[in-house]
């Protein structure tokens, strides 16, 4: 029996999941992830997942390790990176600020935004100090609430908001030792604090402090981190980072209320 051609809403989930590949494949960086790998995260069946992860490399959006057979992001997505201009180059904007907080705490900064219902590492400095926190790359991608950056972000949104990707990512906080409850206890605490700190999420010896950028850079919620080996964030320098941040983070939101439209905006040619 002709059932008809797909609808509009099997077409969108196919969308939505070969999207949801395609970001756990990013957030597995270059060390690429296995078939079992991706479908477990995704959420998807092998047999599901198999098939669209051949289309996507058909369509050179994803490559295949021939002997680890791990999957990668492909060629055409750099491609299409190249055409990209951002509305708001946020890397541009938070270059001074993250030079003065990294300069002033000697340990690692990294400028955090939302996507989607991750957080991605848009910019990152390395500080003086011997022994640097470089636990995640430019690039790296991570649930929101999993780190200090991406906490602080998940805490600037509002209640209900934040609510809807706690319950989203509650199935892959597990992979992080967390669930959605103890992420729930740690927005409320981010808010009554004013500030993020986590201890040992991403790796164990690491502790991070993370600020929200007020109404974030462009319309999107952003943070400012630091990251430090644990022995440079005990609580009485905890607090010293965070009025830096709060500091830089003033600053940065005053700057950006007062910028010329052709400051933010991406420039044609």
């Amino acid at each position: 029996m002709d059932t008809g051609p797909p609808s509009s809403a099997d077409g969108a989930r196919v969308v939505r999941r070969a999207v949801s590949l395609l970001r756990e494949v990013s957030a597995a960086r270059g060390n690429g992830a296995t078939l079992k790998t991706l479908a477990d995260n995704a959420g998807l069946p092998q047999p599901t997942a198999h098939r669209l992860l051949k289309l996507l490399q058909a369509e050179g959006l994803l490559e295949r390790d021939t002997t680890s057979r791990a999957y990668r992001l492909g060629p055409l997505l750099y491609e299409f990176g190249l055409a990209v201009a951002p509305r708001v180059d946020a890397r541009r904007l938070c270059a001074a600020t993250l030079d003065r907080i990294t300069r002033a705490v000697g340990d690692t900064t990294y400028l955090n935004s939302r996507s989607g219902n991750d957080a991605l590492c848009l910019d990152r400095r390395a500080g003086s100090f011997e022994i640097q926190a470089l636990p995640i790359e430019i690039g790296n991608r991570r649930p929101l609430g999993v780190g200090a950056g991406a906490l602080a972000v998940l805490a600037s949104l509002p209640p209900g908001e934040a609510e809807a990707v706690i319950e989203a990512n509650a199935r892959r906080y597990r992979r992080h030792g967390l669930t959605a409850e103890r992420i729930r206890v740690y927005v409320e605490a981010t808010r009554a604090r004013g500030f993020a700190i986590t201890s040992g999420r991403i790796v164990a010896r690491y502790r991070g402090v993370a600020i929200a950028v007020g109404n974030g850079i462009g319309g999107v919620p952003a943070s400012l981190s630091v990251v430090a080996i644990a022995e440079r964030l005990d609580p009485r320098r905890v607090e010293q980072v965070a009025r830096i941040l709060l500091r830089e983070e003033q600053a940065l939101r005053e700057m950006l209320a007062i910028a010329p439209a052709g400051t933010t905006e991406s420039q044609s040619p």
